[in-house]
């Protein structure tokens, strides 16, 4: 027993703790590993909201789906119905309208027989009455046939009269006339010789006035010229006589220069030996000179630089606080603006694939719903086609039966003039909303084909239409 109570007493030995990556770090490290992790909770946090969306939102659409299915099928029921309503009132319909066809042959027939009786008595009567006017016409007839031939008599001797009157006229009016002629062309000859006569004395008056002018003017040239080369001589004589005169002058000017030439060069000669006797005192003064502006310039610009650089300092400083300051304010706009544009990326990639499920699914049901009321569309005018052909029935009947059956299409093209409008205005509103998540893409600096979104192709235009808030 005491051997156990020795084992019992032995102390069990310190399990090692595990290896723990955080216990090595330091406090930045892990100030930075919680800051990651903490994205990682809000980004799982964001996920699995997002998947409880499309959660909700598959929910909703199955039961809309539902909902759509329930309503078919009672509208479907409803239209059955309806058929078999109208086809037991169509039934009922071409029982009367054959009754009415008996009525109307009976009373066709009777309509006939009246109609050939009343035709047989008018006939009667139209033939006395026509013999008892064509006998009129023919006693008229032979009264004006009398008449015309005395007017035709009576006329045929005014006639002869009037053309016997006439002869005479114009025999007289001949007469006149080539008295008249005759007597015109003795005058205009007569004209004619004294205009010839008066011509000819013009023609030779303006001849020799001609002659004249032509003489004075060939004595006017002879004098002008005269004169001119008279003046043209005195001109010429007067310029080589200045000529003359300047030339002596300049030969005078001449002599003169070339003694003031010489005495120049004396003076020159002279001049230039004291320059060069002075020269050298010349030369000292301007090497003094030079020295002291070299040590003039350096002092300012030394001055200068000293005040620049303490102006650049105070500038540097200024530039370098406030590009410190902007940094920071650039740093927090970028958090904020990539916080932004995660949300705005969730959002929009959210209301993407619910507008393009919609539209999908509402496409896919519209394409259903054509392809069954085309379907049954035709087998309803086959069925009627047939039911016309077996039982004969009056046009009126079947007219009123097409205008029915069109109506029921007309209501069937507005339902689906609705489901394409509210297809346009779907696919108007997912188009509007890519181009406006692109545009905010843009104004945040990122680039809009990252979305990775296609447009759908619709009819419509580009033009806003107020379906989407930006």
């Amino acid at each position: 027993m005491a051997k156990k109570k020795k084992k019992g007493k032995k102390k069990k030995k310190e399990e090692p703790e595990p290896d723990d990556q955080y216990m090595k770090m330091d406090g930045m490290t892990l100030e930075k590993k919680l800051q990651q992790l903490q994205e990682r909770l809000s980004e799982s946090k964001m996920k699995r909201n997002l998947i409880q969306i499309e959660k909700d939102m598959i929910h909703d659409f199955y039961s809309n789906t539902n909902n759509e299915i329930k309503e078919n099928c009672s509208q479907i029921r409803n239209y059955e119905t309806k058929m078999e309503n109208m086809e037991e009132q169509h039934k009922v319909m071409i029982k009367v309208y054959m009754q009415k066809v008996k009525h109307l042959e009976y009373e066709h027939g009777q309509s006939q027989e009246n109609v050939k009786s009343t035709s047989r008595n008018s006939m009667t009567e139209e033939e006395k009455v026509n013999k008892e006017t064509e006998d009129d016409m023919k006693k008229d007839k032979d009264e004006k046939k009398i008449q015309y031939g005395d007017n035709d008599n009576a006329n045929l001797s005014e006639i002869e009269s009037v053309e016997e009157d006439l002869k005479g006229k114009l025999t007289e009016v001949d007469e006149v006339l080539n008295a008249s002629k005759k007597e015109l062309i003795s005058n205009y000859e007569r004209k004619l010789a004294k205009l010839k006569k008066e011509l000819d004395l013009r023609l030779k008056v303006e001849i020799h006035e001609i002659e004249e002018r032509k003489n004075q003017h060939y004595n006017d040239l002879m004098k002008n010229h005269e004169k001119a080369f008279r003046d043209m001589k005195d001109y010429y004589n007067d310029i080589t006589r200045e000529n003359l005169d300047l030339i002596k002058a300049n030969k005078e000017s001449l002599a003169q220069v070339n003694n003031n030439i010489i005495i120049n060069q004396t003076e020159i000669d002279t001049l230039k030996i004291t320059n060069g006797e002075l020269q050298e005192p010349l030369m000292k003064a301007k090497n003094q000179r030079k020295t002291l502006k070299k040590q003039l310039a350096t002092y300012e610009k030394d001055q200068m630089s000293l005040r620049n650089a303490k102006a650049q300092y105070i500038v540097l400083k200024k530039k370098v606080e406030d590009f410190t300051s902007k940094k920071k304010e650039l740093d927090q706009k970028m958090e904020k603006i990539d916080r932004e544009k995660a949300d705005m990326y969730a959002k929009f990639e959210v209301a993407c694939d619910q507008l393009r499920s919609k539209a999908e699914y509402k496409n896919t049901k519209l394409d259903e719903k054509l392809s069954e009321l085309e379907e049954d569309h035709q087998r309803k005018e086959t069925q009627l086609h047939e039911l016309i052909q077996r039982s004969v029935i009056d046009p009126k009947t079947v007219d009123e039966i097409c205008k029915r059956m069109e109506e029921a299409i007309e209501a069937k093209n507005s339902l689906l003039r609705n489901l394409k409008y509210s297809f346009a205005h779907a696919s108007k509103a997912y188009n509007d909303a890519i181009r406006v998540y692109e545009a905010k893409l843009i104004e945040f600096g990122i680039p809009a084909e990252e979305l990775g979104l296609e447009l759908l192709t619709t009819p419509t235009s580009t033009m806003p239409a107020g379906l989407v808030a930006a």
